[in-house]
């Protein structure tokens, strides 16, 4: 695979999981009234009640979604130093995975939660781990 395929590959991903969290947002609003798609915590919702749990959904996602907006523009270089991407990256996947785990159901879709995880695992393993991609691959 070229460079820039692989380069353009990648940031379609980070652009696309910031958005996906648009849907933490949404359910944090309350637009949308379901019991499969709410922003009720297992674990906040006891521990900050209803709205405080709700605020911080909001923030959180809030965050996450403009925080990978940013890891996805430094990746391409645009605005940020391409160098920050990998830790921008490995900054914003721990509050995305912890945000998914404690609100589970703010995702609308099963597929959607297990797309985000992987993504947060490619993130975390690839990056953390098997330190892929090289900067040679993607072409900087």
């Amino acid at each position: 695979m070229s460079p820039k395929t692989l380069r353009t590959i990648i940031a379609i991903f980070l652009f696309v999981h910031a958005i996906g969290h648009i849907q933490g947002i949404v359910a944090s609003l309350g637009v949308i009234k379901s019991d499969t798609w709410n922003v009720r915590s297992w674990l906040f919702d006891g521990l900050l009640g209803e709205k405080g749990s709700r605020t911080l959904a909001m923030i959180l996602f809030i965050v996450i979604v403009l925080g990978f907006l940013a890891t996805a523009f430094s990746f391409l270089g645009i605005g940020i130093p391409h160098e920050a991407w990998r830790t921008l990256a490995i900054i914003f996947a721990v509050p995305s995975v912890l945000s998914l785990v404690a609100y589970w159901n703010a995702f609308a879709m099963f597929f959607n939660k297990i797309g985000a995880i992987g993504v947060n695992g490619w993130i975390l393993i690839g990056l953390l781990l098997l330190k892929w991609p090289s900067e040679a691959e993607i072409g900087f």
